[in-house]
């Protein structure tokens, strides 16, 4: 199997970097393009602070934005990178992502949350893994 094309998939937690140097290494294995996915989650309605959708928008994707750059500067280090900065269900937008870029192999991150925490938050990790048709690379993230 051969993976021209990974997609990686970042959030804004501090388990990105661990996540891409993974797909860092994955691409330079198979000498692969990289694409970036970051997503604002449109579930979230309000911050603590009271601010409306579209300014808590605003603030995600600049953090998102920031985030991919800092990642590619750091990380990346002048390996060509795609950034995809899209709004909506995360898992939903990562599976519409790698069928629209034509990955060929998904890595993302996660937290391994269990009991009342996963009920609560959800899992990204396991929506796409339900439903992706394609190969995924899953890097724990470790809680610290």
């Amino acid at each position: 199997m051969e993976f021209h094309k990974i997609l990686i998939a970042i959030d804004k937690n501090s388990g990105a970097e661990t996540v891409a140097l993974n797909g860092l290494q994955l691409a330079r294995q198979f000498s692969s393009e990289i694409a970036l996915v970051s997503i604002i989650d449109t579930s979230i309605a309000e911050d603590a602070e009271g601010a409306s959708p579209r300014e808590l928008d605003g603030i995600i994707d600049t953090h998102l934005t920031f985030t991919q750059q800092m990642l590619i500067e750091t990380v990346f280090k002048g390996y060509p990178v795609k950034t995809f900065v899209e709004k909506g269900n995360p898992y939903e937008v990562i599976l519409k992502i790698a069928e629209q870029w034509g990955a060929d192999v998904i890595v993302m991150g996660t937290h391994g949350r269990k009991g009342f925490s996963h009920l609560i938050l959800g899992s990204v990790a396991e929506d796409v893994i339900r439903h992706s048709k394609r190969p995924l690379v899953v890097i724990p993230i470790l809680q610290k």
